[in-house]
């Protein structure tokens, strides 16, 4: 009797955990994100396509090897990349020598926070095998197998994550003879747990021998084969590679650029690299450029010293993080969906209810902004211009000045003021939706609008402060003509 009750008690106590213990969707936390928008991606003949089947080119950064610049792999860095620089993608460069996987696993873990940073900003994400001093990936094959079958069991469900399984072979290792070989013993690998992600293989030389690859191409669905190029050592020979490759129907991933020569010093060579941005522009190739690191090298994309958190001033990047953060923002779909450039609003804070206003209804140089109670007067009234790379100038109707953070500031605190419209980047703003209301982000510092203290007087001053999602900081637009 009592071994029957005690059956019927686990049965009991089974049931409720089955139904108690459901698995949380495995969704991404922003809901307006370009992987919300996109979906899982998958291959359409030479094009890699979103979940609508509409082409998409992912724009954004790779990481120099986590072992020497890991310190710029973490959630604020690749946050501020996606608001300010507009990044789609992000590759964590994962060494398998010099200190990498191989020497370390515990690289992995990098690894990993990038993934869930990624899978937190709503943007995709490069698992990279980081193949090149051993030359063939058959060398450390075992090694990979184990790796990307953790990596996949981990990641299967988020439609964030692209795996590259071969960085660049290089030296002796052939297409038929080495690369293709691997690639079809690792893909089997990933597939067994992860069927839809997309699966991207290096090629030949570097990866510059995508034409061997279109000539011999792995039979399995959403594979892409990847061409790396430096823009002052790589040009039409390779550009037309990869066009031949497209013309046999395969899909070629940039997962690696750099404005310098091959050795990633030297340069930049800016007007060779815009070449290359215009050609994978004009036929969608998705890419990703090296390097987000410090490193005195002319692909370096940060100055030595710029902070591992983001935040960069001009003064913070180099000639070539100028160069490729104005590529990566060029015909990025702005995530202020609703906007209509041109157009007059009002602004109304969602924490006080009262709206944006120029104090006094001035109109000289230098007037301050509040908020005040909701009147209908021009100084309440902005005209929202889009002035490219998803940035707006934000005009006082009363006055022709433009929405200005006081002497170029970057600090918590900075006053916002009225001053003529010069086009400097203290007067340009991201504006990003949130649910029903907006943020505004000032350019030149990623921080956010803000009514100073959280308070809902009358006169209470505008400011910026760091983006920290709170009602002081989202604001209601009405669009008045």
């Amino acid at each position: 009797m009592f071994k029957k009750m005690f059956t019927v008690f686990c049965a009991l106590i089974i049931t409720f955990m089955i139904v108690s213990f459901v698995p949380p969707q495995k969704v991404n936390a922003e809901a307006n994100s370009v992987v919300a928008q996109n979906g899982q991606l998958r291959v359409s003949g030479n094009q890699l396509v979103n979940q609508a089947g509409e082409a998409i080119q992912l724009k954004g950064m790779s990481s120099h090897g986590l072992q020497w610049f890991g310190q710029y792999v973490n959630y604020d860095s690749l946050k501020w990349m996606r608001d300010n620089w507009g990044i789609t993608i992000f590759r964590p460069a994962m060494y398998t020598q010099d200190g990498g996987y191989v020497n370390d696993p515990s690289q992995k873990n990098k690894v990993k926070e990038a993934v869930q940073a990624a899978i937190d900003l709503g943007i995709y994400v490069i698992i990279d095998w980081h193949v090149l001093g051993e030359k063939d990936p058959n060398i450390y094959k075992e090694q990979a197998k184990g790796f990307f079958a953790e990596m996949a069991n981990l990641y299967k469900d988020y439609p964030n994550v692209i795996y590259e399984i071969a960085n660049e072979p290089n030296g002796y290792a052939t297409w038929n003879g080495h690369i293709k070989p691997y690639a079809e013993e690792m893909i089997p690998v990933i597939r067994s747990i992860d069927t839809n992600g997309i699966i991207i293989v290096g090629t030949g030389t570097w990866s510059q021998d995508v034409h061997d690859a279109a000539n011999n191409p792995i039979a399995q669905s959403n594979i892409m084969y990847t061409t790396h190029f430096y823009a002052g050592t790589h040009g039409s020979l390779l550009r037309d590679r990869i066009d031949y490759a497209r013309s046999k129907g395969v899909a070629v991933f940039i997962t690696e650029w750099g404005t310098s020569d091959a050795s990633g010093d030297g340069g930049p060579f800016l007007a060779e690299s815009k070449v290359w941005t215009d050609f994978m522009k004009d036929r969608k190739l998705s890419w990703t450029n090296w390097s987000l690191c410090d490193k005195t090298e002319a692909s370096a994309a940060l100055a030595p010293g710029a902070s591992p958190y983001g935040g960069w001033s001009d003064a913070q990047l180099t000639a070539s993080g100028k160069f490729v953060r104005e590529q990566i923002k060029s015909a990025t779909p702005t995530p202020s969906d609703g906007i209509v450039s041109g157009k007059t609003y009002k602004m109304v804070n969602v924490g006080s209810g009262k709206a944006l206003d120029a104090a006094a209804a001035g109109t000289a140089n230098g007037t301050n902004v509040q908020i005040w109670d909701d009147n209908g007067t021009g100084a309440q009234q902005w005209i929202i211009t889009d002035v490219g790379g998803g940035l707006y100038k934000v005009i006082n109707v009363n006055s022709n000045t433009g929405l200005d953070v006081a002497e170029m500031g970057t600090a918590n605190g900075s006053n916002v003021q009225l001053w003529s419209y010069g086009g400097g980047s203290n007067q340009k703003w991201s504006i990003v939706k949130v649910g029903s209301t907006y943020k505004l982000i000032a350019s030149n510092s990623g921080k956010a609008l803000d009514v100073a203290a959280a308070g809902t007087e009358n006169g209470t001053n505008v400011q910026i402060w760091d983006d920290n999602g709170t009602n002081a900081q989202k604001w209601n637009l009405y669009q008045l003509n």
